[in-house]
């Protein structure tokens, strides 16, 4: 089914996790820096595909009270690419662009959102913005962003840094709706219940969100790690980030704290859909324990 949700409450706050798609990618891609024998057999350890990862896109909804919350807007048709941008994997499996169809199953209105938070500004997390004439989705909503991550991507030195390609799709999705953003710092609260934590390195002004409703909390990790696989090996590197010092950097702050306080975690591509759990520290990183919702 690509239409997909999961509800959940968290104090007097109602999550709903949306999924968006999913997307197979070339193990390089994930694994820099890892010589492929002992990937391959990590990967059969952990009874996964020695061939491609696959991960989910998922999105969160938060029903804050005065507030109705999106973070993150999915991918929008980057799915239909996925031959061009990975050639000769399989990606019979790869699907994007299907937050709305699951924001509907959920019973969500996307005229009700008055809240958009972006991460960062990955093509995967903001290229569900527009739709297909160029016009917000969420008409209704105001936008928030970091600061330093709206400066990097409109930045005259963004191109030499990082693809041009993630660059005019950053900007190409973020300034229709320039007259309605707002560029935030670290430990804004955005709304009430929900502040921006500074987790710079995946790019420059990532942030996670700390969600906090009625004594109970979430970590919003959107992309400081990628793959569960990247908690149990910390120095296995995604070709993603753009400052892996940064990133790991973030990574040990943020997930020291997660376990050491047992708070639940989301993360925008941890499988198993719906993206949740709790981390728990081992010998040398953290160990991913995912939530699996009975069906």
């Amino acid at each position: 089914m690509k239409s997909e949700y999961y509800q959940f409450n968290l104090g007097d706050f109602e999550c709903v996790s949306l999924l968006d798609g999913r997307f197979n990618y070339p193990l390089e891609a994930f694994f820099t820096n890892v010589p492929k024998e002992q990937l391959a057999e990590t990967l059969r350890q952990h009874d996964l595909s020695t061939t491609q990862i696959a991960t989910p896109y998922t999105c969160l909804f938060v029903n804050a009270g005065r507030h109705k919350v999106i973070i993150d807007t999915g991918a929008g048709n980057l799915g239909k690419a996925a031959e061009e941008i990975f050639p000769g994997l399989d990606h019979s499996t790869t699907f994007t662009g299907y937050l709305i169809q699951s924001m509907e199953a959920a019973g969500i209105d996307p005229a009700d959102i008055d809240t958009v938070i972006f991460t960062h500004a990955h093509p995967d997390h903001i290229g569900g913005t527009l739709d297909g004439d160029g016009n917000p989705v969420f008409t209704n909503a105001s936008y928030f962003i970091a600061n330093s991550e709206w400066m990097f991507w409109t930045s005259d030195n963004a191109v030499e840094q990082t693809d041009p390609v993630f660059v005019d799709f950053a900007r190409q999705n973020l300034h229709p709706v320039q007259d309605r953003l707002n560029l935030i710092e670290d430990g804004a609260e955005i709304v009430p219940g929900i502040q921006a934590i500074a987790t710079p390195g995946h790019t420059p002004g990532h942030i996670a969100l700390s969600i906090s409703s009625n004594g109970h909390s979430l970590l919003h990790a959107a992309d400081i790690v990628l793959y569960p696989l990247h908690l149990e090996h910390p120095d296995w590197l995604p070709a993603f980030d753009m400052s892996p010092k940064e990133a790991a950097i973030s990574k040990r702050r943020i997930f020291d704290r997660a376990a050491e306080e047992k708070i639940l975690v989301f993360a925008h591509h941890f499988p198993p859909f719906p993206n949740l759990g709790y981390v728990v520290k081992n010998r040398s990183g953290w160990q991913w324990q995912p939530i699996r919702p009975q069906s």
